[in-house]
């Protein structure tokens, strides 16, 4: 009896000792996470609330340990995906609570694959370490019998989770809720992006709505989610991109059997009857599109719902039917897709070899130093050739102006050879003087004849041309390159840049520190311990 009544005062003074700590947490929190929010979409402002009780391994100060954001698609970097001012944990325990107020209970249920809550009553109350507020001791939980799933989740734990927390405190349990587990349990699927439509998703560290094990089967980069720096993540670029393939390509019917073609094609399966969106509601037919490449004897299937949401830039999709998402390598094999800019008619395909495709010919690249088995060396997701050319009309035109062979010059400059007359392009009809640019390099005394024609196809990524003057042609890349002294700038095609310049912008400086700090825990392990 003595054992008895030592190990109730015990735990009663270590139910104190915990309150106290509690209290002194979520003012910590307040200090953390500041005083207010400003928000968008509608949402109330957040109110620092005591019962957001603070944990551990939480990088972001989001209320979510960083496992479980990793265990549910979410970032340990960024506390507020959504960019609508309310810290992730607290908006998704929130979000959570009003999803299981709407479940049924147990006795309610009216078929055996609904998801439901169940509480077991018992003689005795449960007190709030924070507000006092009284709730019922027994002991609840969340079922799934489609997945067989069963989520402990005391009513005390309801309490917190109304207000902001996942962890909660009262005088007969302290403890948290499985986040990851509950996630799963309710099937709830959680947008993180600026279209509701863009699902988060497990293992993606950069948040580019691809993940890791994605960006590294289409050669994309785990770490950086918008590697054009476009404003645009990735992924969302991706998948509109896709869409927009998709639906230009020319659809047959089933049957008859299509015609005998080498073009990527599509086969129209439509069924009697529609599927709702989860986000928007919009009804689409339940039926598919098989994507056809007879190229690479490859198809895949692509359900009218997976389209819809590839439209607003999500892979990922959710109906009253289905839900999964797009396997997007395959998708991108399919399609001769990996980068998502769009096409240009003057991006002319040059005589010879590319062997990756990047509209650099295999000599070109030999001959200029550049890598003729990766069509993108920098990462940017433009194709070599693109960029370089780009980039190339770029200084061309920055270039001074001097007479030829102009005496005392040192620097690479220009002449101008213009004449009084105009070139028409034959894609876009553009006109362009006849005449040319000579481009010298006086300390290499070399010189390229570069006509103002080029000059327009290299601004739309070409170094190939085609005039009513000059005719189709291409220019001496590699000796272009060579005069302009490629790479001229920093973060032109070829920068090698300092193994401590992470941020890449040719300096080491505290920049590059902050970088580091912000990636140092991501890793692309399937199972981090």
């Amino acid at each position: 009896m003595r054992r008895l009544r030592r190990a109730q005062q015990r735990d009663a003074q270590e139910r104190k000792i915990f309150k106290r700590q509690a209290v002194a947490a979520g003012a910590a929190a307040v200090i953390t996470l500041g005083t207010g929010f400003a928000l968008n979409k509608g949402i109330a402002a957040n109110v620092l609330d005591k019962h957001q009780l603070p944990i551990k391994q939480d990088a972001d100060t989001d209320l979510l340990a960083d496992r479980e954001e990793l265990a549910i698609g979410y970032l340990a970097f960024n506390g507020d995906q959504n960019r609508n001012g309310i810290p992730d944990g607290v908006e998704l325990a929130k979000c959570y609570a009003a999803l299981i107020a709407r479940l049924p209970w147990k006795e309610d249920i009216t078929h055996g694959d609904e998801t439901y809550k169940w509480h077991t009553p018992q003689f005795g109350l449960e007190t709030c370490d924070i507000c006092g507020q009284t709730v019922n001791m027994g002991p609840a939980g969340i079922v799934n019998p489609k997945l067989g799933m069963e989520v402990d989740c005391p009513l005390i734990a309801l309490h917190y989770m109304e207000h902001g927390s996942f962890s909660y405190a009262g005088d007969v349990h302290n403890a948290r809720v499985d986040v990851a587990a509950l996630s799963q349990a309710l099937q709830l699927r959680l947008a993180c992006g600026p279209d509701e439509h863009q699902f988060c998703i497990a293992q993606d560290a950069d948040g580019d709505s691809l993940s890791d094990r994605e960006e590294l089967a289409i050669g994309y980069l785990a770490f950086n989610g918008d590697q054009n720096r476009n404003g645009i993540y990735d992924g969302a670029e991706l998948a509109k991109r896709c869409a927009a393939l998709i639906n230009a390509l020319p659809e047959f019917e089933p049957w008859p059997p299509p015609p005998t073609t080498n073009e990527i094609h599509k086969i129209g399966y439509y069924m009697g009857g529609l599927e709702t969106c989860y986000v928007c509601g919009k009804t689409v037919n339940m039926g598919f599109l098989e994507i056809v490449n007879p190229k690479v004897d490859l198809t895949v299937l692509v359900g009218f719902l997976d389209l819809h949401y590839m439209e607003q830039g999500s892979f990922g999709y959710a109906g009253s039917l289905y839900k999964g998402r797009t396997d997007v390598p395959l998708l991108m094999r399919v399609l001769g897709l990996r980068f998502p800019q769009e096409p240009d008619e003057h991006q002319l395909l040059a005589a010879g070899d590319d062997l990756d495709g990047d509209l650099l010919t295999d000599n070109e690249e030999l001959a200029a130093g550049y890598n003729l088995y990766n069509a993108d060396q920098d990462n940017n997701l433009v194709p070599d050739g693109i960029e370089l050319a780009n980039q190339c009309a770029e200084i061309i035109e920055a270039l001074p102006v001097y007479e030829p062979n102009a005496p005392g010059v040192e620097e690479l400059y220009k002449a101008s050879f213009m004449q009084r007359g105009i070139e028409l392009c034959e894609i876009c009809g553009h006109s362009a003087n006849m005449g040319y640019w000579q481009v010298i390099n006086p300390k290499l005394g070399l010189s390229i004849e570069v006509p103002d024609i080029v000059c327009h196809y290299m601004r739309h990524g070409s170094f190939s041309y085609w005039g009513d003057r000059h005719g189709k042609g291409r220019i001496d890349v590699a000796l272009l390159a060579k005069i302009l002294e490629m790479p001229r700038r920093c973060g032109d095609l070829g920068t090698i840049f300092a193994p401590a310049d992470l941020n890449q912008d040719c300096k080491t400086d505290l920049a590059d520190l902050a970088k580091l700090a912000e990636k140092w825990l991501n890793s692309t392990e399937p199972n981090p311990q």
